[in-house]
């Protein structure tokens, strides 16, 4: 059997110490544990279940709704559960998400079939984890529930063909009769009228929520009978990289575009002067059709780098499993491997150069530092309204939670795989965030809200600092619980 790569040591060994923290100190536990019944999904408090109470299952004042955001959380929760699923006082974080997804109604679960949100397919990644104990030999061995969230998977499938089949960019082929590499790749938010919708738009963001949702479900088995396979995953990423890629400073720009002429969203961007044409300089390359945005947002960073590394993740459990490698969509094809390998070392090396030097974080917009200031009245965010600075008021580039967790979660992930040796920006961002971010009350700080490329959100420096959905969080919003969850318990697998 050939070796893919030669494994790292295990990823403890590399830590030569986790000091100043514990070593064997349960972060994810301590913000579980405070965080299960009362979070944030934007301005909205909400929470989930959670059976660890000696009265019984303490229920939230508001329960979580079935979104982006509540997935992404309870894909955190269940990723720790995982890992210490074999300690007894893990069991009521089980408890409390399988009760909470299975209250879900039909009408919210039916968005598991709908393409054109990628962000609401990845929510099915929540039962994945709920399998993983319901399963023959699961801490919770249940074949009725395990029936039920194979179901549900196999739904999520569905929804990705009807994704790729109403949601894939195709641009006519170059005089030459070249297509455009980008053809092929999924949007990331769609809808049946161009005019109104994300139409052409490629985001970091759906990396995470597609192609690395359909490489699990593939692992799964759900996908018979959906036309999808192995090679849908990569094509996702050999798609959107050479469009989204800056090799000069080594960061991926957040969306790349295809259509500018009659989509509004677009459009605008284009017209303002903030969409540019890709500078690529192979004959596929289109620039009358091809832009992409200004700025390299940290989330957006942060979701296309951890969504690398889950994909590879699954092609290295695939080729483990089988001892081989096929051109066949059946499983993985080793040279998809090493292509999204090469993505990915760059990426990772181009993150880790701007990684703070003082604190071990990541910035709100990467190419920045602090220095980097918008005030609102003044710079053109191309938004409607404004809710991040009062009349007058500046915001400059800051230190941002969501970004270092996912950024740190993914090399963390990856020193662990034998992927690289990213151990001690990872420490280090981990160490980070604690110091930065997480206050004695177990709040989380300083989450960029949101941020998207629209007619009236035009992906300038200006919008990503005091645009009408970038408000700053400082109350423990979901997208930096999920993901700061995913981060915890990877710095407990190499510190324990």
């Amino acid at each position: 059997m050939k070796r893919l790569f030669i494994l790292l040591p295990l990823a403890c060994l590399l830590f030569a110490s986790c000091s100043p923290y514990q070593p064997a100190r349960c972060y994810s536990r301590e913000m579980i544990n405070a965080r299960m019944t009362a979070w944030y999904n934007k301005d909205n408090c909400v929470g989930f279940p959670n059976a660890n109470s000696t009265n019984g299952i303490t229920l939230p004042e508001n329960a979580a709704t079935w979104d982006y955001v509540s997935g992404v959380v309870a894909k955190g929760i269940l990723d720790v559960w995982q890992y210490y699923q074999d300690s007894a006082w893990a069991d009521a974080w089980y408890i409390g998400i399988a009760r909470w997804a299975d209250s879900l109604n039909e009408d919210e679960l039916n968005e598991l079939v709908r393409g054109g949100i990628l962000d609401d397919l990845n929510c099915a990644k929540v039962f994945m984890g709920l399998y993983e104990g319901a399963k023959p030999g699961g801490r919770f061995e249940n074949a009725e529930r395990a029936a039920y969230y194979m179901q549900q998977m196999q739904r999520a499938a569905q929804g990705l063909a009807e994704h790729k089949a109403k949601y894939s960019i195709q641009l006519p082929a170059t005089a030459d009769g070249d297509e455009p590499e980008v053809n092929g790749g999924w949007m990331h938010k769609a809808t049946d009228n161009p005019e109104k919708s994300y139409w052409g738009q490629m985001w970091c963001d759906g990396a995470y929520m597609g192609p690395a949702l359909l490489a699990q479900l593939l692992q799964y088995g759900t996908c018979e009978g959906t036309g999808l396979g192995w090679n849908d995953v990569v094509k996702q990423f050999t798609a959107s990289w050479p469009y989204l890629w800056d090799e000069e400073k080594q960061l991926p720009y957040h969306v790349l575009f295809t259509d500018i002429t009659t989509n509004r969203n677009a459009r605008t961007i284009y017209e303002c002067g903030h969409a540019y044409p890709c500078q690529r300089s192979t004959v596929n390359c289109q620039p009358s059709t091809i832009y992409h945005s200004e700025e390299y947002w940290g989330r957006a960073a942060g979701w296309y780098i951890l969504a690398m590394v889950d994909v590879m993740e699954a092609y290295m459990d695939n080729w483990k499993a089988h001892g081989e490698w096929t051109n066949g969509e059946s499983l993985p094809e080793k040279a998809d491997f090493n292509t999204l390998h090469g993505y990915f070392t760059k990426l990772a090396n181009g993150l880790v150069a701007r990684q703070d030097k003082e604190t071990g974080c990541w910035y709100q917009l990467l190419q920045y530092g602090p220095e980097k200031c918008a005030t609102q009245g003044v710079d053109d965010t191309g938004s409607e309204k404004y809710t991040n600075v009062a009349e007058g008021g500046t915001q400059c580039n800051y230190l941002e939670s969501s970004a270092t967790c996912l950024i740190t979660a993914a090399l963390l992930k990856a020193t662990r795989l034998g992927l690289g040796d990213y151990a001690e920006a990872g420490r280090r961002g981990f160490e980070g965030i604690q110091r930065t971010f997480v206050r004695n009350n177990l709040t989380i700080t300083s989450s960029c809200q949101s941020a998207g490329l629209s007619h009236d959100r035009n992906g300038t420096a200006a919008y990503y600092l005091i645009g009408k959905d970038v408000p700053i969080q400082d109350n423990t919003e979901g997208k930096v619980l999920g993901t700061y969850l995913m981060a915890a318990v990877e710095y407990e697998r190499a510190c324990h």
